[in-house]
């Protein structure tokens, strides 16, 4: 299964950013699936940027949003669910103690399913 990762990468520590992503990687490809999209590419424009992040959704199989930190905007994140619902994907967005997330309604109507953490969203896939 391959699976585009949003998070949060805006105003973040781009080594935490970095580690953080190392980590989803191992839980995600433990469970046999492939995050297919990198942020570190390289890119020369926001345009480029974009562009190659909606072919990586084109080609996704799901969308996992981590959208876990308290208060932050997640305006990058927002755009991909967006697409990726618009695109016929599966989007699920990763809480964890940010329960506001989950009544928003322009994001409720995007989103196919909301969990707490990993684990749980690998439950429901019969992943675990």
């Amino acid at each position: 299964m391959r699976v585009y990762y949003a998070r949060a990468v805006d105003s973040r520590d781009w080594d935490e950013v970095q580690s953080e992503r190392s980590r989803v990687i191992g839980i995600l490809s433990a469970h046999g699936m492939e995050v297919i999209n990198d942020f570190s590419d390289g890119f020369t424009s926001d345009k480029e940027l974009v562009e190659s992040q909606l072919a990586n959704l084109r080609k996704c199989d799901i969308l996992v949003a981590d959208l876990s930190i308290p208060n932050h905007p997640y305006i990058g994140c927002i755009g991909e669910i967006i697409y990726a619902h618009q695109f016929g994907k599966r989007v699920y967005v990763i809480y964890g103690g940010c329960d506001h997330i989950k009544q928003r309604p322009w994001l409720s109507y995007h989103v196919d399913g909301f969990f707490w953490d990993y684990e749980e969203l690998l439950n429901c896939l019969n992943l675990s």
